[in-house]
């Protein structure tokens, strides 16, 4: 081959790698890959079935994106050495053949079977996942959703595998575009795109590598399901196909090696990581270089141990229907113990993921493969048409379920906490408590319906005077009752302590109280520091904004401070006795920094939910309420740090209310009392309920006379 100006350039921008061949090598059938599909769908769905040694199967996902880059890259090269451009409209066509018959059959049975059988708490929020995934962002749907403090105990949705699906789709979007911007750029000569495209793919591996480093660092959730923190994977890939060539030419004994040491760095990532990996991150980078090794070593002339291996009967089998397996297996798992009635175990899964093979087997047969090679799609504006109309009518199943059937008419109605009566003092609420243990059917005009409990938030929420996170500057306005009265009360806390305002607000416009509410979501009013809920690290907003609300009190001087906080807060660096210790010292602490107020009263922290939200249990047995109470049941968390601060408090010299009498009577803890439900979630008061127990607040608290 003749040395061109152009080839020596390549060499010396690249000098380990051979120069572009005029022709380029088509990839063929691997088999090899095929068995790596097996690998990579056979950890995820042994993660997802619950076997503990292989909790790491989440890599599966890793082992994807790596084959997605590699595979798509390679068409895309092959297709300009072999005709000088790139066809948009083709590619899109073929992926729209490839990958939206199945996407689309099981969005819309997932939907339906959602709607059949998916507690009605959860259910509009299930169906906005199915339109995200129509629409291709579900990844980031969920990195909102994982994110949010008051979502933390939900149920997982049915449409979660979706994610890495969409990151892949958001990968087809902008990838051809590149190359074909890289092709114009380099004169439409092949070979100086093949130059250009490895350089492109190494700045946006490196580029992307180091921000899924620093992101999982600050917001797991974000790093794990968004695009830009996992595009380094996929282009891993595609550096893999651009020098192709050169990986062809992989001596033997080395190819045994990449092979052998690829595949062990695969499956050591799935059964050594855990859920407590730091992840994407560093730590991606066992499973992505371990597929890039066994790609390699798949690449080189001859047969090596691992794609012998990958070769086998049981490997291409499973490859083959990979992705309808991967697809069908979620919602199999989420939502046929739903329809059975039962709670998943171990055994139930791997009888569903056994029974998601055949299911599998015959999406392949039956939609993948007919679709993909029914000659009229195969024309590219056909092929776009059909994909268009395929996404179309599955987003207007599911707004039919939405809208056309729905089965959350009431999700959206406040509830009028003024008609809520409150109950008279501490003996009829233990009778009413007794009578709840008695409920066992849901009542029809239940309190706030069960549609709309995740929205059942206390005003202060809607008003800004919650504070989310990231917020720390007190805001103005955030006064209730009679905002004119000489006797100033504030509440002060987390969200355990802003789930009491309706109450302190009927006790404020009954007395003539100024109620100041300074709540801040999971921001212990206990003079420690914690860990924050959605990054890693310290909350610091936490402890500055609690520096704020100490200093207003200091000016204040108001003549109540009432303080209400969980204690399943985790204080930084601290397990055990010494954090019961250091939640001693900082409740010490932070009654010295509430000294300035006449009168200091704590409310001991409410019940929380032990196996499952409430609301979510009473959807699925609303003719069964009892079933809930003893299989979920509600109780009192860390009792060592509740007893460190009452100690605590006692020493201080302030009012130590025991909430839980007015939540629980003889070990147990009704979910529904006087038709109100108790709970909105696993760990917060519903306002109703709040409300109701104004009376029996007021009499605990101090007097303000």
């Amino acid at each position: 081959m003749t040395t061109t100006a152009a080839s020596r350039t390549d060499t010396l921008l690249l000098p380990r790698i051979a120069a572009a061949p005029d022709r380029w090598p088509g990839l063929g059938f691997r088999p090899d890959i095929q068995g790596l599909r097996a690998v990579a769908v056979g950890l995820v769905l042994l993660s997802h079935a619950g076997l503990p040694w292989a909790a790491g199967g989440y890599v599966g996902v890793d082992v994807f994106f790596v084959l997605s880059g590699f595979l798509i890259t390679s068409l895309l090269v092959k297709e300009v050495f072999t005709t000088g451009r790139i066809s948009i409209a083709g590619f899109y066509a073929r992926r729209a053949r490839r990958i939206l018959p199945a996407a689309t059959a099981v969005t819309a049975a997932t939907a339906l079977g959602a709607w059949l059988f998916f507690p009605v708490t959860r259910l509009d929020a299930v169906l906005q996942d199915a339109l995200a995934v129509v629409v291709y962002v579900v990844n980031y749907r969920f990195v909102a959703e994982q994110t949010e403090y008051l979502n933390a105990d939900q149920m997982p949705s049915p449409f979660q595998q979706f994610w890495s699906l969409a990151v892949e789709e958001q990968f087809y979007v902008v990838w051809p575009l590149l190359l074909l911007v890289l092709l114009l750029c380099t004169g439409r000569r092949p070979r100086r795109l093949v130059t250009a495209a490895i350089i492109a793919s190494a700045v946006i591996f490196a580029a992307t590598l180091a921000l899924s480093v620093t992101v999982t660092a600050a917001s797991q959730p974000t790093a794990y399901y968004a695009a830009h923190t996992r595009a380094w994977e996929l282009a891993a890939g595609a550096l893999l196909a651009l020098t192709l060539p050169s990986l062809k030419r992989t001596p033997r004994a080395l190819a045994w090696v990449l092979g052998i040491g690829g595949l062990a760095a695969i499956l050591l990532s799935g059964f050594m990581f855990t859920e407590a990996t730091p992840f994407p991150g560093h730590a991606a980078l066992a499973p992505v270089l371990g597929t890039a090794a066994v790609i390699a070593a798949g690449s080189a002339s001859g047969r090596n141990p691992a794609s012998a291996l990958l070769s086998t009967a049981p490997f291409q089998f499973l490859g083959r229907i990979s992705y309808s397996l991967y697809l069908w297996h979620w919602p199999i798992l989420i939502l046929a113990p739903l329809a059975l009635g039962t709670d998943p175990t171990l055994r139930l899964n791997l009888i569903l993921l056994a029974a998601t093979v055949a299911v599998a087997q015959l999406s392949y047969a039956c939609i993948e493969e007919p679709v993909r090679n029914w000659r009229p799609l195969k024309r590219n504006w056909a092929g776009l048409l059909m994909g268009l109309t395929a996404s179309a009518a599955c987003a207007a199943a599911v707004l039919a379920l939405v809208h056309v059937f729905p089965k959350t008419p009431d999700g959206a109605e406040p509830v009028d906490l003024d008609a809520i009566e409150a109950v008279e003092d501490v003996s009829a609420q233990e009778q009413r408590l007794r009578d709840g243990l008695a409920v066992t059917a849901l009542p029809a005009d239940l309190v706030p319906p069960l549609a709309g409990a995740a929205g059942d938030r206390p005003a202060t929420y809607d008003d800004g005077c919650h504070l989310d996170f990231e917020d720390v500057r007190l805001p103005d306005g955030c006064s209730y009752g009679d905002t004119g009265s000489d006797t100033e009360v504030m509440l002060f806390g987390d969200s355990h302590a802003a789930q009491w305002f309706p109450a302190l607000a009927a006790l404020a416009d009954r007395n003539g109280w100024e109620l100041v509410s300074r709540t801040k979501s999971a921001c212990t009013p206990v003079s420690v520091r914690v860990d924050s809920t959605v990054h890693e690290g310290e909350y610091t907003e936490c402890w500055d904004w609690k520096q704020e609300v100490f200093a207003e009190i200091d000016a204040l001087e108001p003549e109540l401070v009432v303080i209400a906080t969980s204690d399943k807060t985790g204080v930084s660096g601290l397990d055990g006795e010494a954090a019961a210790e250091a939640w001693s010292a900082g409740w010490t602490e932070a009654l010295a920094g509430s000294e300035a107020a006449r009168q200091v009263a704590v409310l001991a922290d409410t019940p929380w939910a032990t196996v499952e939200a409430a609301p979510d249990c009473l959807a699925l047995h609303q003719g069964d309420v009892q079933t809930c109470v003893a299989e979920s049941p509600y109780a009192i968390t860390y009792a060592d740090r509740r007893e460190a601060g009452f100690a605590a408090q006692e020493a201080a010299g302030a009012t130590t209310v025991d909430t839980e009498p007015w939540f629980c009577v003889d070990g147990q803890c009704p979910l529904v009392v006087d038709g109100i439900s108790v709970y909105r979630d696993g760990h917060h008061v519903s306002t109703p309920y709040a409300a109701s127990l104004a009376n029996v607040l007021g009499a605990a608290l101090p007097s303000l006379q």
